[in-house]
């Protein structure tokens, strides 16, 4: 009997011992990925004029990467109807950017009005998104930039509206 105990004490601490080996062990760091460059994106909106990120240069803008048959994201879009005239007022541009054609998107937009901008996503769009976490390129997906185009929130799927109205008192408290 205790030879089984004693055996049992033995493997159970070496599984111990292999299971802490293997969670200190030390992980090779991956090399840094660069941000994305949002201000350089230029995408036609719903006419198919090209539209540049940058033509609002001193506001943080809030970038909804969205598609009319995305369930998450056409469940989002009331409140972010809702949320826009009021974070307007405090210097955020709201920017919707439709994955789809842009045929699909302006009949979607003529029964939703979007009271924000809208872009349509080329094939490589959702490309840039890949360093913030999005390897997969899902939709929804909700970026934050401030007035110099750097990355200073990121959410993946379905917005919530009180970590998104929280984030937005959060930075608009600190221009």
């Amino acid at each position: 009997m205790n030879e089984k105990l004693l055996k049992g004490g033995v493997i159970v601490s070496t599984a111990l011992l292999l299971a802490l080996g293997f969670h200190f062990r030390s992980e090779p760091i991956p090399p840094p990925v660069a941000p994305p460059s949002f201000g350089k994106l230029i995408l036609p909106d719903l006419q198919g004029t090209p539209q540049s990120l940058r033509q609002w240069p001193q506001r943080y803008r809030l970038i909804n990467f969205w598609a009319p048959w995305c369930t998450p994201c056409r469940a989002e879009l009331p409140m972010l109807i809702r949320l826009y005239p009021q974070w307007s007022a405090r210097n955020i541009q709201f920017i919707g950017i439709a994955m789809d054609t842009r045929e699909s998107v302006s009949a979607f937009v003529k029964t939703h009005s979007l009271p924000y901008p809208d872009l349509i996503g080329q094939d490589d769009t959702l490309t840039l998104t890949k360093s913030l976490g999005n390897a997969q390129q899902g939709l929804p997906m909700t970026v934050l930039l401030d007035h110099r185009d750097q990355v200073v929130w990121v959410k993946l799927g379905q917005l919530d509206e009180a970590e998104l109205t929280q984030e937005l008192a959060r930075i608009s408290a600190e221009k």
